[in-house]
């Protein structure tokens, strides 16, 4: 018997279904009620002509990498053995005739058939893509090392397949082997270029809608040159949105000086391990010191906005102190020529309790009474001018007075000068009264320095209270409120810009002078400034103690766990990943490749990993609009990871699944099978 070529079966199948066409409608219908015999159903295939959907789905079964010939073998001994249990005939004969009318299927629909193996190579392939990404240049690594891992895994698969489907025949065995190599050499490249295509056709799409303005402007991305294991940890690490929420919450109450290490632990982790490497410690130790260094700065600044400038309370205290003298230089010519002035009252006063009177009080009396006389004369002065200066001498005995007898006397004597003066010589009780102004400044400045205070001694914020209301009372003949309370906030906050020059480099210390141990300097500052710049001010310390403690943090030997998690990372990142151990299609082909691929992923694991801490470590402490353009760009990594991830398998596979098997269909012989 003359055996037909492929084209020549193809030929007549065709003109089969061209004769059925053309077939008369009052044709006798086909036997029913009965399943056919084997004659039968060869001659309604000659009859009839074969129908073409059914070769899609044997194409499908049949494309499955490796399994795909026992698949479709094990469907058709299945349909054989219904069918004689439905139908009759014996098992062999119900074979024949399955095979005959898919044989006949695919000669009449060729490229149906190939398009469905095609799909069914593509379909098979995407599981194993999925199930090890790294096998098949899917997942991290240099595109180099991608594409050798891919090649290797690739060949394995190719080998195996056509050993399967040609019956070990060694030269198509090797075929098969070329073909996945090149196929998967170039798998990782293409999806890097298929890629590209994707994004310029959106861009091209985005300037078709909203024209080429906005088409054109550039989006700011961060990570558009990191590679693609760079991308990987970012993605799974520091792309949760819920995460990426809370972390620019922080940012808005930190400011744009904070970094991602401040906010986030798994940032830590990357900045300390790009610390301990030599290759990063710079980049990642050096930002941190630079923003150090300005902390004194940006608290002064802080304060400045919150709280007011910073003063310096020596030289308020002197200018005070400078005013109080000028007053001063005014009294004499107030008092001199001045009408005369009964002050007998006086001395008669002192006359009668001289007597009485022992000790340095009684001393302190008889030389107050003799400087009411005048000068070499047993008579009493009525000069004011001679009034005025007993009552300056009264004041300097008064200063170094500590008997409380002394002191009260005294006072009630100073007390009848002063009432008789002010009638004597007007002009006396407003130099008093600006005097006394100025006096009480100087003491409110005093005080307030030691406002913040801890210890036994620190004022209660009661106490803070009711001096600042009874500062700010005018006194004498004064009118207008005191200006004591200002000079006591101008005092504290002049011991706030003290501790931040002297504290500066030390934010606990500063945080312990300032904020206190407990909530009453918090308390104190928000009456003297207002609760929210109080907070405000404090809030600006805490942030500085905290960028403080990231850097001691990030720099210190201690607390190595949280560097563990992304030095594990780059440890995997460049080992040889291990393929699932079920003994499914895919681990027929991979064993090999994978032993070669680990070696060829240790081989370039120092610099590999090297690279990786290189591109993310600086990322962890970026600020101010790079430390935005990177948080914009992690919130855009989350969804296009996924979608990147998704996008390279279906490449892979259609490019090491698809491709394989339309290349195999296209080997000498092939067809014939």
């Amino acid at each position: 018997m003359t055996v037909l070529t492929p084209e020549q079966q193809q030929a007549i199948a065709r003109a089969r279904a061209r004769v059925q066409l053309k077939k008369p409608q009052d044709q006798p219908p086909s036997p029913s009620g009965r399943h056919l015999t084997y004659e039968e159903g060869l001659a309604a295939l000659d009859a009839e002509g074969p129908y073409g959907y059914g070769t899609v789905l044997s194409g499908i079964v049949e494309g499955v990498p490796i399994a795909g010939p026992y698949l479709l073998g094990g469907a058709k001994n299945t349909a054989a053995g219904l069918r004689s249990l439905l139908y009759g005939g014996s098992y062999d004969d119900q074979l024949r005739f399955v095979n005959a009318l898919d044989q006949g299927a695919k000669i009449a629909h060729p490229n149906v058939n190939t398009t469905g193996q095609v799909v069914g190579a593509v379909g098979g392939t995407i599981p194993a893509v999925v199930a090890a990404p790294e096998m098949f240049g899917a997942a991290g690594g240099s595109m180099l090392m991608r594409s050798g891992v891919s090649a290797l895994t690739g060949g394995g698969i190719g080998a195996a397949d056509t050993a399967v489907r040609s019956g070990g025949d060694p030269e198509k065995t090797g075929w098969g082997a070329l073909q996945g190599t090149l196929l998967g050499l170039g798998g990782p490249i293409a999806g890097e270029a298929i890629g590209a295509g994707v994004k310029t056709g959106a861009k091209a799409l985005t300037r078709a809608l909203l024209g080429e303005e906005v088409a054109s402007k550039p989006a700011q991305d961060i990570l558009a040159e990191l590679t693609r294991s760079s991308r990987n940890w970012l993605a799974k690490n520091v792309s949760d949105p819920d995460m990426l929420a809370a972390a620019r919450d922080r940012f808005d109450e930190l400011g744009s000086d904070a970094v991602f290490a401040d906010v986030l632990p798994e940032w830590r982790g990357v900045a300390k391990s790009g610390a301990a490497r030599e290759s990063t410690r710079s980049k990642v130790v050096d930002p941190l010191n630079e923003r150090g260094s300005m902390a004194s700065t940006r608290l002064k600044s802080d304060f400045e906005t919150n709280l007011g400038p910073e003063p310096v309370p020596s030289m308020i205290d002197s200018e005070l102190k400078a005013s109080q003298a000028q007053v001063k230089s005014q009294y004499r010519p107030a008092v001199m020529e001045q009408p005369p002035y009964d002050f007998t009252p006086v001395a008669e006063r002192l006359d009668k309790l001289i007597p009485y009177r022992r000790g340095g009080e009684q001393s302190d009396l008889l030389n107050v009474r003799n400087m009411l006389n005048d000068f070499g004369k047993d008579t009493v002065s009525s000069d004011p001018a001679i009034a005025y200066e007993t009552r300056s001498a009264i004041d300097r005995i008064l200063k170094t007075a500590e008997d409380p007898e002394i002191i009260e006397t005294l006072g009630g004597v100073r007390g009848m000068i002063d009432e008789r003066l002010a009638r004597a010589a007007a002009g006396v009780k407003e130099l008093d009264a600006q005097f006394a102004e100025l006096g009480r400044q100087r003491e409110g400045l005093l005080q307030g320095q030691s406002v913040l205070a801890d210890g036994p001694r620190a004022m209660r914020p009661v106490e803070i209270q009711e001096k600042l209301l009874a500062g700010a009372e005018p006194q004498g003949t004064l009118i207008g409120p005191s200006a004591e309370s200002a000079r006591m906030r101008q005092g504290t906050l002049g011991d706030i810009y003290r501790a931040v020059g002297t504290e500066a480099s030390d934010m606990n210390a500063l945080r312990k002078v300032v904020r206190g141990k407990g909530d009453w300097n918090r308390q104190k500052l928000g009456m003297m400034f207002g609760p929210e710049k109080a907070d405000a001010s404090l809030n600006a310390i805490d942030r500085e103690a905290l960028f403080a403690d990231t850097a001691n943090g990030i720099t210190s030997a201690t607390d190595t766990a949280r560097q563990a998690g992304f030095e594990k990372y780059l440890g995997e990142v460049s080992k040889a990943p291990e393929i699932p151990t079920d003994k499914s299609w895919t681990d027929l082909g991979l064993t090999t490749a994978r032993r070669l691929a680990r070696s060829l992923f240790e081989g370039n694991a120092g610099a590999h990993a090297a690279r990786v801490a290189d591109e993310v470590a600086p990322l962890s402490v970026l600020r101010g609009d790079q430390r935005d353009a990177l948080m914009e760009a992690l919130i855009r990594l989350g969804p296009e990871n996924i979608i990147d991830q998704q996008r390279m398998a279906l490449i892979n596979a259609l490019v090491q699944g698809g491709g394989a098997r339309a290349a195999k269909l296209l080997l000498p012989g092939e067809k014939q099978k």
